[in-house]
Order: structure tokens, then sequence, then C-alpha cells
């Protein structure tokens, strides 16, 4: 089935790319380091 919305990388807006990146707390990430960033950014609003 074709998925007409695409996942984006939270932090680069980097869409989603079957096969690759890094899916965690819910989001993907196209990467190690937009996944820390992402989780420093979480860290600071707590």
């Amino acid at each position: 089935m074709l998925s007409l919305f695409k996942r984006k990388d939270p932090i680069c807006g980097m869409k989603e790319e079957k096969g690759k990146g890094i899916e965690k707390h819910g989001k993907w990430f196209c990467c190690q380091n937009c996944l820390k960033e992402y989780e420093k950014g979480s860290k600071k609003q707590k």
C-alpha cells in the first residue's frame, strides 16, 4: 500500500526513507544526532 503521508523528522524535517532512520518516542528520526537533539529538547521542557 502506498503511503500518501510520509513521516518527517521533527528536528530537521527530512522525510522518512523506507528502511532508514530510527523510530523512538513514537516519532521517526533520520539519524542519531536528530534523536539526541530531540531528547535534549524534551528534557528542557520538563
